[in-house]
């Protein structure tokens, strides 16, 4: 390994809790990181990955409290390995530094210049020195040209693009990013990792970084830690941990596995092992492809190296899921608000029983206020929204709340109980179901979403994604007809997002209209009848997520992108199939001896 940049040694921490008693998160931890290493932190929801995370930085327990023992070294320039605690907080932070997930949280001022230049500022760097580094550090993010800019006009990408930069002007030694993409549409997702990409590859950084968006960073990473029990594992190879573990990996571990490497592993479980777990789509093809020629003794025909089927191709499929009655209808709606004109344009759009909708959109698309207007939090500034025939605005607000359960982005704007329980059993409380039938009801919850252990937990005190899954178990708890969430999988490890997407699933083929805004399209692929995207505050698109992925001028105008799974298995099987778990069984077929061409 390389010359050490950090080296935990039999480090533990814990928590106040809630009661006052020290409650352990992390236990006997031990691990180093090479100087200039890329390392990928992995675990569940809830694991304690963001809790590592502002430990190695010293945020715990020196800002946030807690109590610790054992050893944080890191590499400072001038002073070598040390105890973190040597260091001053000044020092410290400017050797090891952290990007927080919500690039809101972190931005202080008016314009992207002052942005950058602030810590440098306030850590009273001469004033000639201070535009260059400005100048350096939005270089390496990709935002050259954009000093002037004001920072709330730009994207959530740009944004979280200025804090890494902020980062970056201090010259850390390690860099530590925490799900830098978790609040950010694909676009901007692959944006922020491509900038992660050229600072590695200009600058002598190490940086480790907690995240869920594996196809883009997998194979990219020198390392792979995981934190779970308490505990930290590693560091791996990518390959090596994939290998050792297998598919446990998704199904014991709940972790998220890129779409190739899942393919690959599946097909390993099926006796049909790969030279090496494929990290990538092209991997994926290449060994596929190698292995096929290598069984018949012949290289089989590619439909094309990096081939994607023609918008329209007639791999779209023409019978669709049985549609319901329309439950839900937005008719011409325009909406401003009062610092904002046009943020909805002429939105028509049906929401039918027995479907899973996902609206899509870049961020600041108009698909959250759009959502707002669909249980009449929000009223139309012309044009009208009608819920079962009639328009939201003729309808009491208690009554439509019962109707059309909306979950918001932020979990905390729902919280009203001061348990998780007590949480979970409001609204069946209020529908005066029994007593036995609520208690029966809560307990199938609390263990569908994870979160028995902590039903006696102040819904506060939860972690991000705890309190994401709570919110909505506590709205699909109580059998709405209609369910409006908002970015539900958002900050969940893969078992738990599948939790979620299957009782919403259910709810869907119980009779329930149930729609979803979310940024990941490998959910839109594998569970979504319909999408819908937003664009501009217009609706843009409107049908199967394989017409939408294969429509490439609807994705450009959104920001969005199809999944690895839409090309690789194209170029494998000669049509688009978005099921993990088909393309394993169709290669699988294929690799049996029912060659076709088109492999």
């Amino acid at each position: 390994m390389a010359e050490p940049a950090l080296v935990v040694e039999n480090y533990s921490f814990w928590y106040k809790g809630t009661d006052g008693e020290r409650a352990l998160t992390l236990n006997d931890v031990s691990f180093e990181v090479g100087k200039g290493e890329f390392v990928l932190i992995l675990g569940p929801s809830g694991s304690g990955k963001s809790t590592l995370a502002l430990n190695l930085v010293g945020i715990y327990p020196d800002f946030f409290g807690g109590w610790n023992q054992g050893r944080i070294l890191v590499n400072h320039p001038e002073s070598g390995l040390v105890n973190r605690r040597e260091l001053d907080r000044g020092r410290r932070f400017k050797t090891v530094n952290m990007l927080f997930q919500n690039p809101e949280d972190q931005i202080v001022t008016l314009t992207v210049e002052e942005e950058v230049g602030f810590a440098l500022e306030n850590y009273l760097v001469p004033a000639p020195q201070i535009s260059p580094l400005i100048d350096r550090a939005l270089d390496l993010v990709g935002l050259r040209g954009f000093r002037q800019r004001a920072t709330n006009k730009l994207s959530g990408g740009e944004k979280q693009r200025v804090a890494l930069a902020a980062m970056l002007a201090m010259e850390p030694s390690v860099l530590i990013l925490d799900e830098p993409t978790s609040n950010l549409d694909p676009v901007g997702t692959s944006e922020v990792l491509e900038a992660v990409a050229r600072v590695r590859e200009r600058l002598d950084i190490t940086m480790m970084i907690v995240e869920h968006e594996v196809d883009e960073v997998f194979h990219q990473a020198d390392h792979v830690l995981l934190v779970d029990g308490k505990k930290v594992d590693g560091p791996y190879l990518p390959r090596e941990f994939l290998a050792l573990h297998g598919l446990d990996v998704r199904d014991r571990m709940g972790l998220w596995v890129s779409q190739a490497s899942t393919v690959g592993l599946q097909l390993e479980q099926a006796g049909i092992p790969l030279p090496e777990v494929p990290l990538t789509g092209e991997e994926l093809v290449s060994s596929v492809r190698t292995l096929a020629r290598d069984s018949v003794g012949t290289s089989p025909s590619p439909p094309g190296e990096g081939a994607v089927a023609p918008p329209g191709a007639d791999t779209i499929p023409t019978e669709h899921r049985t549609r319901g009655e329309v439950v839900v209808e937005v008719r011409d709606v325009h909406f401003s608000y009062p610092t904002k004109p046009d943020v909805l344009c002429g939105i028509n759009l049906e929401i039918r029983r027995g479907e899973l909708l996902a609206i899509l959109g870049q961020n600041g698309s108009g698909k959250s206020t759009l959502a707002s207007h669909l249980n009449g939090l929000l009223k139309p500034t012309r044009g009208e929204v009608l819920v079962e025939g009639k328009p939201t605005t003729r309808y009491k607000f208690a009554t439509l709340a019962k109707r059309v359960a909306h979950i918001f982005q932020v979990p905390e704007k729902q919280f009203i109980r001061s348990n998780v329980t007590d949480e979970m059993a409001h609204g069946l409380k209020a529908l005066k179901l029994p007593k036995q039938e609520i208690d029966e009801r809560v307990q199938f919850f609390l263990d569908r979403v994870r979160l028995s252990e902590r039903a006696d937990a102040s819904p506060y005190v939860l972690s991000h994604g705890q309190k994401r899954r709570l919110s909505v178990a506590c709205m699909v708890i109580t059998d709405p007809e209609v369910v409006i969430l908002d970015e539900p999988t958002f900050g969940q490890d893969y078992e738990q997002a599948q939790r979620l997407m299957q009782l919403l699933r259910a709810l869907a083929d119980n009779g329930a209209a149930v729609t979803f805004i979310t940024h990941d399209m490998r959910l839109v692929a594998e569970y979504a009848d319909r999408s819908a995207v937003v664009s501009r505050g217009e609706i843009i698109f409107d049908g199967t997520p394989l017409e939408l992925f294969s429509s490439p001028e609807v994705l450009s105008n959104a920001r969005l992108k199809a999944p690895p799974i839409f090309d690789f298995s194209y170029q494998l099987l000669g049509e688009h199939v978005l099921s993990t778990s088909e393309v394993g069984t169709r290669i699988q077929e294929l690799l049996h001896g029912h060659f076709r061409t088109l492999l």
